[in-house]
């Protein structure tokens, strides 16, 4: 089946469905981004502070629940985000091209988003195997892992809040929510607030990890 008969033959109660998991899916993830950097900022109180805060969602099984249930989400968000995006490196080569020739902004949005969210599949996953081979989660062996691979924690930082505002940017603007000016000014704020809170945060794991 050619492209443009998949088209014709696409089901509008389906697409909306599967347009609705998305966006409830990234607003998801989007919320545990900002959720969990907040979390991991508390290494700027004290190593007591942010033991004390791993400790309690440990008591309260808040991480066993949310770490599996995160993972889901993920990858339902994968499946339901890519499903346009094209798997044939001819198809991406046109999309490219078209891009360059149109100089839209929001299609340029949509291509690094695509980027952004491949290199997140890998980068996280890499993440979560590090912090769970290493568990409990504890502001020394934090401290460590983030002096051991400091340039790998800077890009997971700058690409998961890329991909993090733009996706909510994109999201609004699909919706018809915002005016597009007016949350893309917002979100930009946002992000570079998280991502100066994240590069803080780093900061503070660094001086505790050459401390010990």
């Amino acid at each position: 089946m050619t492209t443009q008969e998949k088209l014709l033959t696409r089901n509008p109660r389906a697409d909306l469905l599967v347009d609705l998991a998305e966006l409830v899916s990234g607003l998801l993830l989007v919320g545990f981004l900002w959720t969990h950097m907040l979390f991991v900022a508390t290494i700027l109180l004290g190593g007591r502070t942010f033991d004390r805060l791993s400790i309690l969602l440990d008591e309260y099984y808040l991480s066993y629940i949310g770490i599996p249930f995160i993972i889901i989400v993920a990858l339902v968000h994968m499946v339901v985000a890519g499903r346009r995006i094209p798997n044939k490196w001819h198809e991406q080569r046109i999309i490219l091209r078209h891009s360059k020739t149109l100089g839209h902004t929001d299609t340029w949005i949509w291509v690094f988003q695509t980027i952004t969210g491949m290199a997140i599949l890998v980068l996280a996953g890499i993440h979560v195997w590090m912090v769970l081979s290493g568990w409990p989660i504890r502001a020394v062996t934090s401290a460590e892992r983030v002096q051991s691979f400091l340039w790998f924690y800077i890009v997971l930082l700058l690409v998961g809040e890329y991909h993090a505002g733009f996706g909510l940017y994109r999201q609004f603007v699909k919706w018809g929510w915002i005016n597009r000016h007016t949350i893309g000014a917002v979100l930009k704020t946002i992000t570079v607030i998280i991502v100066a809170l994240g590069a803080v945060t780093l900061w503070a794991f660094m001086r505790l990890g050459g401390a010990q």
